[in-house]
């Protein structure tokens, strides 16, 4: 099986990453990072976006956790090109994964499946269906079609969710909307902050990942349709959800409380919820 994978350089992709290089570090043989965190905008340029979006005040909060991240978590925090880099996968980065250059890449290294672990980018009908023999999947920090689209940590904190999640979907010309392969539950605590359920999906998302591949047989795995309905498609935070999100003294992030918010903690409930393995349809 030959994987590419495809990612925003950060810590949760890196998360999602992981478990793959630990088990399959054959089986990959590219690597994409996005150029852009935010899709069709330098970093400059998606700065001020979200500033325009979302407030000083939330740009300032984002700003602030990449600092303190950086500086006190460095020898754990693992990103998608210090993967590559110290597997020998050959990395490529992309400012749309849509171009010919791209695209070029992407056959170039002949993949069976390409899999996005918190990209950035809009991937197009070329790149989903023409390029890996297997096709495009996607791990989503939620349980879909709950929470699709962009900030699912953050909203669902805001919404008092119980329950939270990571999905390995197929990719579709929607927003996360393809048909599921599998899912996991995440429960939330009362600890949890926006950067502690997002690294506990990602974990999840990244175990539930291998776990998959472990008994996936193209031949015979089937996807599911996710259920109908007018779901929401969430978009960055607003200015009044950011203010709403304060007023219920939530926090985007804090320190953690090692006996409550450890990886072994998060993996143990991960191993206490049920995880549903679907079959996923062939392509011709």
């Amino acid at each position: 099986m030959r994987i590419v994978l495809m990612a925003v350089d950060d810590e949760f992709a890196g998360e999602m990453q992981r478990h793959l290089y630990e088990t399959r570090p054959d089986s990959i043989v590219g690597s994409v990072i996005s150029a852009c965190p935010i899709y069709k905008h330098s970093k400059i340029g998606g700065a001020v976006f979200v500033l325009r979006k979302s407030g000083l005040s939330f740009l300032a909060t984002m700003i602030h956790v990449k600092i303190v991240r950086y500086f006190l978590d460095r020898q754990n925090r693992l990103l998608p090109s210090q993967l590559a880099r110290s597997h020998g996968v050959e990395q490529f980065v992309s400012t749309n994964i849509n171009d010919e250059e791209s695209v070029a890449k992407l056959r170039s290294w002949n993949p069976d499946l390409i899999i996005s672990t918190n990209f950035s980018h809009y991937v197009g009908k070329t790149v989903r269906e023409s390029i890996a023999r297997y096709g495009c999947w996607n791990v989503h920090k939620s349980l879909l079609p709950q929470y699709r689209g962009m900030a699912p940590s953050f909203h669902a904190l805001l919404e008092a969710a119980s329950t939270v999640g990571a999905t390995l979907h197929v990719m579709d010309k929607g927003f996360d909307t393809g048909d599921l392969l599998a899912q996991v539950e995440v429960p939330v605590t009362e600890v949890d902050s926006v950067y502690s359920l997002n690294r506990r999906t990602s974990q999840a998302g990244g175990k539930l990942l291998t776990s998959f591949l472990d008994h996936y047989d193209p031949r015979s795995t089937k996807a599911s349709p996710q259920p109908g309905g007018g779901w929401k498609n969430y978009t960055y935070p607003t200015r009044s959800e950011i203010r709403a999100f304060r007023r219920k003294g939530l926090h985007f992030y804090k320190p953690y409380d090692e006996e409550k918010c450890t990886v072994g903690k998060a993996w143990q409930a991960w191993q206490g919820t049920r995880i549903h393995l679907k079959n996923r349809l062939t392509e011709g």
